[in-house]
């Protein structure tokens, strides 16, 4: 037995012995270096109807390759795969699925799990909303616009769409003439997110504004200087035309000057004045007026003496009669 014990201890220790005298050789022989790998990461099983996010699109993979393959190794031969089969709605995490060709020892992934948001499409429809930029010509006056559709279908991930109420389209009115008829691009504002339909026809009736000839009144402050009066005042124009929205127009009877100083004057007072717009009037013409206030000086009748006796009629006269 103890004969038999030895023979089996030197053969297992021949064995180590070769196997490691096989490993010397095979490394002096066809040593094995390490190398990193960006390999594009692909997706199976992905979900009809989701949109997914946090997904990277390589992960790193380190190997140990022995000599004779280095040379003819290409990074098509690793391949770095994630399976979607089954994904629900919300955020979960993945292992990324590496294979190597043979001989090849795969010894880190980074990342080895990936976190991904699945994001089910959905539809949403919202108004349309306008928004004016400039003004028209002058005197004229934009109408009430008019929207085709006024209501579109916009499509995309939920958690998107929630936070969307209406989409705006902007037209420029500045200059414009006749009335506007115009196909403008709906601009969701958010990536991912379509509008259905991608155009809408915008239609901003344009119309002249009426006109009316209204008196200018005008308004003294102050007075003259002692001993003097105003006379006759003069203004001209006398009218001036004003532009408007009929309801503003309708309610004015007067158009009023900006104020004259006549304080302590004494002679004629001739000056070129501005108008005051009435509010909601579009335009006045003219903008400005020439006023002249006739300055005159007080004539005092004279009055009679009260201590002069009044002169008696003779009686004679009265009696020759």
């Amino acid at each position: 037995m103890m004969i038999r014990w030895r023979d089996n201890s030197i053969r297992l220790i021949a064995f180590f012995m070769a196997v490691l005298l096989w490993v010397y050789v095979t490394n002096e022989q066809n040593p094995v270096s390490s190398h990193t790998y960006q390999v594009p990461l692909t997706v199976q099983g992905k979900p009809e109807g989701y949109v997914l996010s946090g997904l990277p699109g390589k992960v790193s993979i380190k190997a140990k390759i022995p000599r004779n393959l280095s040379a003819t190794l290409r990074l098509s031969d690793f391949t770095a795969q994630v399976n979607l089969r089954g994904i629900t709605e919300g955020e979960q995490q993945l292992p990324v699925q590496v294979t190597a060709p043979p001989g090849v020892e795969v010894i880190q992934v980074t990342p080895k799990v990936v976190r991904v948001a699945a994001d089910k499409i959905t539809q949403k429809n919202v108004p349309v909303t306008l928004n004016l930029k400039g003004e028209v010509a002058r005197g004229l006056v934009q109408g009430k616009p008019v929207l085709q559709p006024q209501t579109i279908t916009l499509e995309g991930p939920g958690k998107l769409l929630a936070g969307i109420n209406h989409v705006g389209v902007a037209v420029d009115l500045s200059g414009v003439e006749n009335d506007l008829v115009k196909e403008v691009t709906v601009q969701t504002g958010v990536k991912g997110v379509t509008a259905s339909p991608s155009r809408v026809l915008v239609t901003v009736p344009v119309t002249s504004l009426p006109v009316k000839e209204l008196p200018v009144r005008v308004e003294l402050t102050g007075a003259p200087a002692e001993g003097y009066l105003v006379g006759e005042v003069a203004v001209l124009p006398a009218t001036v035309q004003v532009t408007g929205p009929k309801q503003v127009i309708e309610a004015l009877t007067e158009v009023n000057a900006q104020a004259v100083d006549i304080s302590g004057v004494t002679k004629d007072v001739s000056r070129e004045v501005g108008l005051v717009p009435p509010n909601g009037v579009i335009s006045l013409q003219p903008k400005q007026v020439h006023i002249a206030v006739e300055i005159i000086p007080e004539v005092i009748e004279p009055q009679p003496d009260p201590e002069e006796e009044p002169e008696q009629e003779n009686p004679e006269n009265i009696t020759g009669q």
